[in-house]
């Protein structure tokens, strides 16, 4: 499904595209190259690699895969679509050790399979990821180049990532920061409120047109009004809103 230039939706359990516990999953046109944001659970990749191919898109082309967390609905497909593409896994150092050697505890799959949100046989797949990324970085992947912000607060190394398309800016923030100002906090190892107060405030001046959260619904202009608005709720007395996490977990 294409969203705007040189961007597709590729996998979404909400929307029945894919998978149903599969978050948003989006595939970047980089002219000779390609990307994915995110990877879905790994419980249907057959599944994405159709819808892309149904983009007119060859998924041998993809040679990076940016990952927002390492929970399993975003990160449990890695180590397959890897496997098939031979992609350079992207994440932040805290998510990557978490990717590779996590127990089900850390990435809070125990208490995911409690609530019911996936099967009780799931298991998540392990892989190590190739390049290691920190707040600010800059990775090329072919006409584009992808920033990294790393937010701490849904998980420990939450990491949005930014691209700069002509005269547009457009955000992936996975389960960071939801249209509204929602956020992503929760009941899982590493969310944590103070990291969110600390951390916001580097969504603040981005300037983002469009932003394509990892759920819900996603905006083609005035990202940034979204983004200002989770930032003013982190410094109000009260808990900001959440999502509902009985819908979706992240």
């Amino acid at each position: 499904m294409r969203i705007m230039q040189d961007v597709c939706l590729v996998a979404s359990g909400q929307i029945r595209l894919s998978h149903p516990s599969d978050c948003h999953v989006y595939l970047l046109d980089c002219g000779n190259e390609l990307a994915l944001i995110d990877a879905g659970v790994g419980l249907g990749v057959a599944r994405i690699v159709a819808n892309i191919r149904e983009e007119g898109f060859d998924e041998r082309r993809i040679t990076h895969l940016f990952l927002t967390h390492c929970h399993a609905d975003h990160a449990g497909g890695c180590e397959q679509i890897q496997t098939l593409t031979h992609c350079e896994i992207v994440c932040s150092e805290i998510e990557g050790r978490l990717l590779e050697s996590s127990t089900d505890e850390e990435i809070g799959l125990d208490i995911a399979k409690r609530s019911g949100l996936y099967p009780a046989d799931y298991a998540f797949q392990r892989v190590r990821p190739q390049i290691i990324v920190h707040h600010d970085d800059v990775v090329r992947v072919g006409k584009y180049h992808v920033r990294a912000i790393e937010v701490p607060g849904h998980s420990k190394g939450s990491t949005c990532y930014l691209l700069q398309q002509g005269g547009r800016r457009i955000l992936f923030s996975g389960d960071t920061v939801f249209l509204g100002g929602t956020i992503g906090l929760g009941n899982w190892p590493g969310s944590s409120l103070d990291d969110y107060r600390q951390y916001i405030g580097r969504l603040s001046g981005l300037a983002v047109d469009a932003l394509l959260p990892g759920h819900f619904l996603w905006t083609l202009e005035g990202g940034q009004e979204h983004l200002d608005r989770a930032v003013e709720n982190l410094k109000l007395a009260w808990v900001p809103p959440a999502w509902e996490h009985h819908h979706v977990h992240r």
